[in-house]
């Protein structure tokens, strides 16, 4: 009897989840094997739970660094779980559980109506973020809920984009090539024929031509050299001997200190994305006085910050201002602020240009170190 009563104690115990608790087997003579098997059975359920439970931390880990927006809710509308990308999407970072969803999302219109008429599919919103929306329908604990899905797309779409004109630029570029090299050939042909004869009038015509088909082989050479863009050389960076050549071109204020820690980059295009962005903020009618640049090591990324004085950008030139060929410029290519972005890009990086009372920032966010 004292046997059955250790053993019945025993599963009682596993009944409630304390798996960490035996027998006791100065009790148990006869029962040893049925002891054995509650005993083993312990063992097995308290592994289990806790192979669950680094799964559960693995799972929630995942949700809370995931850059993938989601949100859980109840058949009434009332958020349940929130991860931290979607608080930063509906609410600036603060918390959302237990309100309703549709007001959580109602600073922004465009999801807030998507959300509430469960539409599926790719939203532009108004910060010009691309995001694609999946909505899912399930019972938990026996209770209807709705899980929302929103994937940030925006890097992925604009470097489709990217791709699609680079194509395009080779296939152009290869084009012009093949025509404008025998016509500078002929142009040049036709002029010292028309100096031989003396005739100046059209020797200055074909001097015209060649000079023109000097200037578009040039321009489309920038594009070639764009579409082409090798991927990036990873050293460790010299900021000083940076910082020198760039202002032996434009004169410009440093605030603060340089990096400390060894940050790797293609220095070369680094130069590069930098001096596009000083011409840029000369060309904007700011004093040089009022150029600054400022570069801050933060622990998991390096901020590079360009502030000018100058009138800064409408709302129409922000919105297209990284897309090729577009600019404000009379005599612009429109492929410097997108040549631009295409090297921070890979360099695993991204840029942002907005406006400040003082004109333009542009700030440019490079990974950690490596």
């Amino acid at each position: 009897m004292t046997e059955i009563q250790a053993l019945n104690l025993h599963a009682q115990n596993l009944q409630d989840g304390s798996f960490n608790t035996s027998a006791n087997q100065l009790k148990i003579r006869e029962l040893s094997s049925l002891a054995e098997s509650l005993q083993n059975m312990s063992s097995q359920l308290r592994a289990e739970r806790a192979s669950l439970y680094q799964r559960e931390l693995l799972l929630d880990t995942v949700l809370q660094n995931s850059p993938l927006a989601l949100l859980l809710t109840d058949a009434s509308d009332t958020v349940v779980m929130s991860n931290p990308a979607a608080r930063q999407l509906l609410s600036a970072g603060n918390a959302i559980n237990g309100s309703k969803l549709t007001d959580a999302a109602a600073q922004v219109s465009v999801l807030a109506d998507a959300i509430e008429r469960k539409l599926q599919g790719l939203l532009r919103l108004p910060d010009h973020s691309v995001w694609h929306l999946s909505v899912n329908q399930f019972n938990l604990n026996q209770n209807q809920h709705w899980l929302y899905l929103l994937k940030p797309l925006t890097r992925e779409i604009q470097r489709e984009e990217l791709t699609a004109w680079k194509k395009l630029l080779r296939v152009i570029g290869h084009e012009l090539n093949n025509s404008l090299a025998p016509l500078s050939s002929l142009a040049y042909s036709g002029q010292q024929r028309a100096q031989q004869l003396q005739q100046t009038e059209l020797a200055g015509l074909f001097e015209t031509i060649s000079a023109r088909a000097a200037d578009i082989n040039q321009f489309v050479q920038a594009y070639i050299h764009f579409a082409k863009l090798p991927p990036p050389q990873m050293t460790t960076v010299n900021w000083p001997r940076l910082i020198n050549q760039l202002q032996n071109l434009y004169d410009f204020e440093l605030v603060g200190d340089l990096p400390k820690r060894l940050w790797q980059a293609d220095p070369g295009q680094l130069h590069q994305v930098l001096l596009n962005l000083l011409k840029n903020a000369h060309e904007s009618g700011s004093q040089p006085e009022h150029i600054r640049l400022q570069i801050i090591e933060h622990s998991q990324q390096l901020e590079i910050t360009l502030q000018d004085g100058g009138s800064g950008m409408s709302e129409q030139q922000l919105e297209h201002a990284l897309i090729p060929f577009y600019s404000t410029k009379v005599r612009g290519s429109g492929i410097g602020l997108t040549l631009c972005r295409d090297i921070v890009e890979a360099h695993g990086g991204s840029i942002n240009l907005r406006n400040q009372p003082r004109g333009l920032e542009v700030k440019l966010l490079l990974k950690l170190p490596s």
